[in-house]
């Protein structure tokens, strides 16, 4: 489904799209509330009443089912002493998991230090998909998952007055929790009948990939930096140096064929005989978790020489080297029936079975990359403006990974089981070279017309080549056997990317203005195969160009009409041996198109009422090689929708001089989903509607004390999921502001 703005947003406390600040810019003449921007504090409420998937609700609207409060926002500012301020702001917002303390202190004519910490937390929804046949649905694991994140900072300056200016900065950030993924695992357990048995076919596989997964995650990111900025005449020089360090694991859960067991004995059948689905495969579970750590130091310098106000030259180099390790670990299960009882294995399968194996591996890579970059900005009349400029870098990186592969051959029959534990090794280096000119020019000589373009083309030249670790599998005499042997690949790699835009803004009058825009993205990627993989071709061509049109017309004073219309096309070609030729001397396909239609209108009749409404349609598109296969591939490979509209209107009025009040309403609806789809594919097109409703009062107690109100009721129904991740119910919102 496409993401639209979320009626419920996050800890802000705002609920509900309505729930933004009521104010206007015209509504600000006709109320007299206070704005505060030092020495306050706000405190807010949110709770919520759901019904239906309350996993749902709190990844759709990034709020917790069991509501929060707390301090929503407090700023306080003190002089310590002469030329001295201190600031501090903070947030508590207990059950969204937000928090924000920070504190900064500044001297004039000396330079700041600023430190601090926040937290968040992001909700998300761990189910899996939906399947229509027979109503599939396997909540297997506890859907409602979150992910916290964290921060820490320091910046800190030294700025005296004609002397350099030098900065640190300092961030620890940090990933804790868990997400979901949409590598979702496999069930048979769809309704598609399985036939067995001498003369069986079936036509359509059962499998479908619906079972939920999630990811554990545990992420720490720090980065500093140095730097140094002085002018010297009309040159302005920054030198830096800094670092990063990255530890990052990551654990993603593994279930495929959750309630299912292939009986053994495995009945005999002399004709084709349909057979219950949960006796077709054998369940598979467990985890694959990765690491990855990086160290990286960069160091650069930046220069800008004003020649005198027509002419600037600036440039720059920078040179960045980092090491990772790397290491992996997919441990998976199988259960299997045999003739000793029922068991699990790592790295199971029954003889002539491609095992799910085990493996585990480390690794380390390097990498080196220098950049440069020079360039001219030029202004030879007061009305044109052009910027060239040239950057250029030379990349080397290279790796290596030893892989430890176990799988277990299992004979049925008698229960013996074989584990099998071949190595491997795989390593890469790759080598690039690109070079991209840019050139940026505006125009505001012509009345009431402002020109403007850009372009950039980037081009590179890249060497790859691999020696990739890959898993033999065969069956003799009863058994299956596993072997590792090296496969080869050396290619070579040209690409060019262009991204244009021109453009005009055309003002004839107050009453209008027109906005109109060209853009174009053209990319081309060639694979060579070289050496070893010599013979070998790939090519990927694909278009993306376009327009936006904006008009904004004023017919009165009190009334604004905004239009937008945005047409983006896209073509694709791939071409490689062995592939059939299709259109155009190559296969077509992955061309969209995308139109949307956006109108905003904004209406004053009064200065104590405004009105502002918005419809925003799309229809999108993305094509596949659908209208030209056959057979029951012309079904898998469906072209792809995204249609949708929405719209949402708010009405602000004055009660009387202390109390404002707003209304607002906001619709959605997405009708995509083709459950027919299913009999041959897994149907994932969007089709949702969702509509909220709320109603606001802010009420001015004194001049330094605000209280605020707002009620709603919202509902999302979603048929992508059956119906297992619609919810509905009131909402309300409570905040109290007091300067100090």
């Amino acid at each position: 489904m496409k993401a639209i703005s979320s009626f419920l947003p996050r800890a802000a406390g705002l609920v509900a799209g309505a729930l933004i600040a009521a104010s206007a810019a015209s509504a600000a003449e006709a109320d007299a509330f206070p704005a505060f921007t030092n020495n306050y504090v706000k405190f807010s409420a949110l709770g919520a009443s759901v019904s239906g998937s309350k996993a749902a609700y709190q990844a759709r609207t990034q709020n917790t089912k069991a509501g929060a409060g707390g301090i929503e926002d407090l700023r306080f500012e003190y002089d310590l002493g002469k030329a001295t301020t201190l600031q501090m702001d903070a947030r508590a917002l207990a059950g969204q998991e937000d928090y924000l303390l920070q504190f900064k202190v500044t001297k004039e004519e000396v330079g700041s230090v600023e430190a601090g910490y926040k937290t968040f937390r992001t909700f998300y929804d761990g189910a899996g998909g939906f399947f229509p046949i027979n109503n599939a649905w396997l909540p297997i694991y506890r859907r409602p998952l979150f992910v916290d994140r964290g921060k820490f900072f320091i910046n800190a300056t030294i700025a005296m007055p004609k002397a350099p200016v030098f900065t640190f900065k300092y961030t620890n950030e940090t990933r804790d929790g868990r997400k979901d993924t949409t590598i979702w695992g496999d069930t048979d357990l769809t309704g598609i009948p399985i036939m067995a048995g001498t003369g069986a076919s079936n036509p359509v596989s059962a499998v479908r990939k619906i079972v939920p997964a999630y990811i554990d995650l545990n992420e720490r990111n720090e980065t500093w930096e140095a730097s140094m900025r002085h002018t010297f005449g009309n040159t302005e020089l920054v030198v830096t140096y800094g670092g990063q360090r990255i530890n990052n694991q990551q654990a993603r859960s593994l279930y495929r064929f959750p309630g299912e067991l292939r009986t053994y004995p495995f009945p005999t059948y002399t004709v084709p005989t349909q057979i219950p689905n949960n006796i077709n495969n054998n369940p598979q579970f467990g985890m694959y978790a990765t690491g990855f750590r990086e160290m990286n130091h960069h160091v650069g310098a930046e220069f800008e020489t004003a020649f005198n106000d027509k002419v600037t030259l600036f440039g720059g180099i920078k040179y960045l080297t980092a090491e990772h390790d790397i290491d992996k670990s997919r441990l998976i299960y199988t259960t299997l029936w045999t003739a000793t009882g029922v068991a699990s294995y790592l790295g199971g399968t029954n003889a002539g079975g491609r095992p799910p194996y085990t493996v585990t591996g480390a690794g380390e890579m390097k990498q080196d990359v220098l950049t440069a970059n020079a360039g001219v900005r030029l202004k030879p009349t007061p009305n044109l403006f052009v910027e060239a400029s040239l950057r250029g870098e030379r990349l080397k990186d290279s790796g290596t990974n030893a892989a430890n592969f176990i799988a277990t051959s299992v004979v049925l029959a008698t229960g013996v089981a074989t584990e099998m534990t071949p190595s491997g090794t795989s390593a890469f280096q790759n080598k690039e070279t690109p070079i991209t000119p840019t050139l940026d020019v505006r125009y505001t000589g012509i009345k009431n017309l402002a020109l403007y373009g850009s372009a950039e083309f980037r081009t590179t030249d890249q060497n790859e080549k691999n020696t990739y670790a890959g898993l033999n599998v065969s069956t003799s005499g009863g058994k299956t056997t596993v072997s590792v042997s090296p496969t080869y690949i050396d290619k070579d790699i040209e690409e060019q990317h262009l991204n244009a835009t021109v453009g005009a803004n055309w003002t004839p009058t107050r009453l209008l203005n027109v906005r109109a825009e060209l853009f174009t993205k053209d990319h081309e990627n060639t694979f060579t195969g070289t050496g070893v993989s010599l013979g070998s071709l790939y090519v990927l061509n694909y278009d993306i160009y376009g327009t936006k049109l904006t008009g904004v017309v004023k017919p009165l004073n009190t009334l604004t009409l905004t239009s937008r219309y945005i047409l983006q096309r896209g073509k694709a070609a791939v071409l490689h041996q062995g592939l059939a030729e299709g259109r155009n001397g190559s296969v077509t396909g992955n061309d969209s198109m995308r139109h949307q239609f956006t109108e905003s209108v904004a209406w004053n009749p009064r200065k104590s009422v405004y009105v502002q409404g918005n419809v925003n349609v799309v229809f999108d598109q993305i094509k596949t090689v659908y209208p030209w296969v056959t057979g029951l591939a012309r079904d898998v490979i469906r072209n792809t929708n995204n249609n949708y509209w929405n719209s949402d209107v708010v009405v602000g009025f004055v009660v009387d001089r202390d109390t404002d009040a707003q209304i607002q309403g906001t619709y959605y609806r997405a009708d995509n989903y083709e459950p027919a789809m299913a009999a041959t594919a897994l149907p994932l097109d969007a089709s949702t509607d969702e509509y909220t409703l709320t109603v606001g009062f802010k009420h001015k107690l004194s001049p330094k004390t605000v209280v605020g109100v707002r009620v709603g009721y919202f509902e999302s129904n979603n048929d992508t999921r059956g119906g297992f991740a619609n919810f509905r119910g009131p909402v309300g919102y409570a905040t109290l502001e007091h300067a100090f």
